[in-house]
């Protein structure tokens, strides 16, 4: 896979290919954007041409040419016409191409069960970083700039590539600013992640952000009819509703099974406290917002054709009956702002209590029909 291979990316892939064949790059990148939506597969496949050694990449000149400069990010510009992508076939390519496994490589540097340290390397100049527990910690951080120190041993450049980059802690988030502030020769840095305003200020303005958007809904649609060769288009196109038009949730796992799982946990939070309750809070009140969205659709226009859940037309029409707009939306609010605060780690069982008594507040009990 390249970058001409991304789909519903054209302008990030543009620019992105535009500054090789500028032969300027700047040398930390954000890529910003909903989970989901390719940013990692653009990020690896942006490394891939960077390092090519084939025909097509910058790596393909020869040992002795000169690079193309490393650059302040305010010179980025999408650049010619003539695109340069990888080969996909070159040693480099493969090596890096198996970072979109990670979980078949061996974590670099010490035991994996004495420091846990999330940095998958298949290629020598190429790393990728993923949070342990949800935290990138300042060990990492200093095993990357060690790293970055030495010249590039196989391909052209030196790439770092922080996926939830946001989830540094303080320490790491400090030490890593100082790798931004001077950065090391030919080394280049691309931050991955959905919440970019968690990332210290210092960090964002040294970096070129790059927005990553969701895919339009007939593109998604029939990217998953393409893929799948399953479904057909009323199927597919509520997969692209459910999924925002991120196409990693929908090629992951089971949207529509996820979907009931969650709505059945929020009834049952409205009835009464589960103490066996489990699952990830931060998708529970994501769903609860999917699901609040239909229901204040459906109460202010009585349209069916502006749901989401388009499959569960009777059962929303059911729940809005007695309830009020008004409480619709103001509930919609509170779990949006539960949700922001769960980035702070609250308490799992007293957010699933708290947001069970909102929804009966607001709305009621919701199995109290049944």
């Amino acid at each position: 896979m390249a970058l001409r291979d991304v789909i519903g990316q054209e302008r990030a892939v543009h620019i992105l290919r535009g500054c090789i064949a500028r032969e300027r790059v700047p040398h930390a990148l954000l890529f910003a954007g909903d989970d989901g939506i390719g940013k990692k597969l653009t990020a690896l496949n942006f490394a891939k041409a960077l390092n090519c050694t084939g025909g097509q990449g910058p790596g393909a000149r020869g040992q002795n040419e000169t690079l193309f400069e490393v650059t302040d990010h305010r010179t980025l510009d999408p650049g010619p016409r003539t695109l340069h992508d990888s080969c996909d076939q070159c040693s480099s390519c493969l090596k890096i191409e198996k970072l979109f496994d990670p979980e078949s490589l061996i974590l670099s540097g010490e035991d994996e069960k004495s420091l846990k340290e999330k940095i998958y390397v298949s290629h020598p100049d190429v790393a990728l970083i993923t949070p342990y527990k949800d935290e990138i910690r300042i060990e990492v951080i200093r095993k990357l700039e060690e790293a970055l120190t030495y010249k590039p041993f196989e391909g052209r450049y030196k790439i770092a590539i922080i996926d939830n980059a946001d989830t540094m802690n303080n320490s790491a988030s400090n030490a890593f600013l100082k790798t931004l502030e001077s950065p090391p020769g030919q080394s280049i840095l691309i931050l991955i992640s959905s919440r970019p305003d968690m990332l210290l200020p210092t960090i964002r303005s040294r970096c070129r952000r790059i927005n990553f958007n969701p895919l339009p809904f007939h593109v998604m649609s029939a990217l998953l009819r393409e893929k799948s060769g399953k479904y057909d288009e009323g199927r597919s196109l509520l997969l692209s509703a459910l999924s925002g038009g991120r196409p990693g949730c929908v090629l992951n796992e089971d949207l529509i099974a996820q979907r009931d799982r969650f709505f059945a946990s929020l009834k049952r939070l409205s009835d009464s406290v589960d103490e066996e309750e489990k699952g990830d809070i931060d998708e529970l009140l994501e769903w609860a917002q999917v699901w609040l969205r239909d229901l204040a659709v459906f109460k202010a226009t009585g349209r069916a054709d502006l749901l989401i859940n388009s499959d569960r037309e009777g059962e929303i029409k059911a729940l809005v009956q007695g309830a009020a707009l008004k409480g619709i939306l103001k509930l919609a609010q509170e779990i949006y702002n539960i949700r922001v605060n769960t980035r702070f780690n609250l308490n799992e069982k007293l957010t699933r209590n708290y947001t069970g008594l909102l929804i009966r507040k607001r709305l009621g009990r919701l199995n109290a029909g049944k």
